[in-house]
């Protein structure tokens, strides 16, 4: 039986989809804060794991003369060591203040990067570890991994197909982990995703297809542009949650 909540999920899907297609992150930034308005936030986060890693899943295999697994390695286990620290720091510090701290780096950071401001990078390998530590540090702490990461991408001047292949296969991995260590925590419900991810499928496949065909229009300024303003995004809705928390 199609109701308001299908098509409300259904709608949700398609957009975080399509903003991850096009711009190769954002998924769960779009799509956790809508779906828990309409289910269970405990089903949420599951059902964001599982129907992120199809989209980037797809995102890959469509980009593979382009991306490389190798290519985001390196940043991938380093974020496994920054996530100990953030799990730390979140027993330490309030999570108000933190979300404060990490929302005025991120725009901070985004109105350089408008203004063209770069850092000349002499060792890529030291480079890619600092930024995969600092993408599991704001994974742990704020599910905001992938900020820093694609700020390197850009600070490099990489190609928008190059930057949105690597990050397809750099969250392929970290949803992967993830899903297994919710599997092995016994976090995994299965069955409260079925009816949710039915509907998601569909809907991702069409964000995809949708994102695909705007991503071919939007020239590397353009996607510059969009990539930085998500960013913006997501570094006010950190720093305006944890004021609001802090203030009340």
């Amino acid at each position: 039986m199609i109701t308001l909540t299908v098509i409300y999920v259904f709608v949700v899907v398609l957009f975080a989809s399509f903003l991850q297609t096009l711009t190769g992150f954002g998924y769960a930034l779009a799509a956790a804060p809508l779906l828990a308005l309409a289910i269970n936030p405990k089903d949420v986060v599951m059902l964001v794991l599982f129907t992120g890693l199809l989209v980037k899943a797809v995102m890959v295999w469509h980009t593979r003369r382009v991306g490389s697994f190798s290519n985001v390695l390196l940043m991938f286990f380093a974020s496994i060591m920054g996530a100990l620290p953030g799990a730390f720091v979140m027993a330490h510090i309030s999570s108000e203040m933190l979300k404060i701290g990490i929302g005025i780096v991120l725009v901070a950071v985004t109105v350089l990067m408008y203004r063209n401001i770069t850092v000349t990078i002499a060792n890529h390998r030291i480079a890619q570890a600092v930024v995969g530590v600092n993408s599991g540090f704001l994974a742990s702490t704020t599910s905001l991994n992938g900020p820093p990461v694609v700020l390197y991408y850009m600070n490099e001047a990489a190609e928008k197909e190059t930057i949105r292949a690597n990050l397809a296969r750099y969250f392929v991995l970290g949803n992967s982990a993830s899903l297994l260590l919710s599997y092995f925590w016994g976090t995994l419900n299965i069955s409260s995703l079925t009816l949710n991810a039915a509907i998601s499928i569909p809907a991702l496949l069409l964000g995809f297809w949708l994102g695909e065909k705007a991503f071919t229009k939007v020239d590397g300024q353009m996607f510059r542009n969009l990539a930085l303003g998500v960013i913006s995004v997501s570094g006010i809705i950190s720093l305006g949650s944890g004021l609001w928390n802090w203030l009340h």
